[in-house]
């Protein structure tokens, strides 16, 4: 199939930009080299009807210089947004308000596409009416599976079973953030991601894939669109404690339990978490870990008190970051010069 050179506005309107059948959307903290990387591979892809979103979450210089070598690289498809205050559910949501295609893909920044029809493998699965969303293989370089099947869900007691290394197409209950793609006009029906899911991150896909089911889409696992995954151990949203990380592994849980079961799911996620705290507390030699880590508990519960934070950015506050590279670029959050608020 021949796709036309996306680079170039419409010709029967060319004061309205191309409006892509693609939005992909790549969330980067302070890995340059690998999300630029990434990006390379996505613009190899065959499939051309896309535009590439690189949300950037990065300090300087590290953003400074992820933004000058995509203007090097000269495709007009792709466009730049730096965001001042990190956090992967945040940086999706300002993502998807400035989406133009009628799919959104996500990637994680440290991948490798595992094949020249990755983006076409997600939209044939797309194609169902009854389908919102397709998550791909992903082989991972540091996690294994912790189920014998396809899955990604929540168990009754809270934890994560995750197996994206499947050869066969199927129905799922989650996506997985780092691979997936969604029908546009969920985000219309049910909003983003829940900027609860704070620190590393945990569940955040799990939550927004749980009310896209809810909404009543299914989500199917697509085996074809596969990638390796880095999982980089520097950059993003890694927390390097391992006592942190389950302080928020806690905390995310808590919130999603009590979120999407209600007060009866509390009672087996309490048990399975005390157990996991005490082998945390052994493990670590730490006697106060599972106070610490009851305190993840609660800062969840209190999350859930005060309420979901799912709403899309209705304008997003940098729209100049948003065009094409290499436009000038500012920041989320940063002031506009006076030139610019006329």
């Amino acid at each position: 199939m021949r796709h036309p050179d996306l680079t170039r506005v419409s010709e029967a309107n060319p004061h309205r930009p191309w409006t892509p059948a693609v939005t992909i959307i790549i969330p980067t903290l302070n890995r340059p080299h690998y999300a630029l990387d990434t990006v390379r591979q996505v613009l190899r892809q065959p499939f051309r009807d896309f535009e590439l979103l690189v949300v950037d979450q990065s300090s300087r210089p590290a953003a400074d210089d992820l933004r000058d070598r995509l203007a090097l690289l000269g495709d007009a498809r792709v466009r730049y947004v730096h965001l001042s205050v990190p956090g992967v559910a945040n940086a999706r949501n300002e993502g998807i308000a400035r989406r133009r295609g009628r799919v959104v893909m996500f990637l994680d920044d440290d991948v490798i596409l595992l094949g020249p029809h990755f983006i076409a493998s997600h939209l044939r699965a797309l194609a169902s009416p009854q389908v919102g969303g397709v998550t791909g293989r992903i082989v991972e370089r540091l996690n294994r599976p912790n189920a014998r099947r396809t899955v990604a869900r929540v168990s009754v007691g809270g934890r994560t079973l995750d197996n994206m290394f499947g050869t066969k197409a199927v129905p799922v209950h989650g996506l997985k953030g780092g691979n997936m793609s969604l029908k546009a006009e969920i985000f219309d029906q049910i909003g983003g991601f829940d900027r609860n899911f704070g620190g590393t991150g945990l569940l955040e896909e799990a939550d927004f894939s749980t009310r896209v089911r809810a909404a009543g889409w299914t989500l199917m696992f697509e085996p074809e669109a596969e990638l390796f995954h880095f999982s980089a151990p520097a950059g993003g949203n890694r927390v390097q404690s391992e006592l942190d990380r389950e302080w928020w592994r806690f905390r995310a849980t808590a919130y999603y339990i009590r979120k999407h079961r209600g007060p009866a799911g509390l009672l087996p996620f309490l048990l399975t978490f005390t157990l996991i705290g005490l082998r945390c507390a052994w493990r670590e030699r730490a006697p106060n870990a599972l106070a610490y880590l009851a305190g993840g508990i609660k800062a969840g519960l209190l999350a859930y008190r005060n309420g979901s934070d799912e709403q899309l950015p209705c304008c997003p506050a940098d729209n100049a970051a948003a065009s094409s590279l290499p436009c000038m670029i500012k920041s989320v959050g940063e002031r506009a010069s006076p030139a610019e608020t006329g």
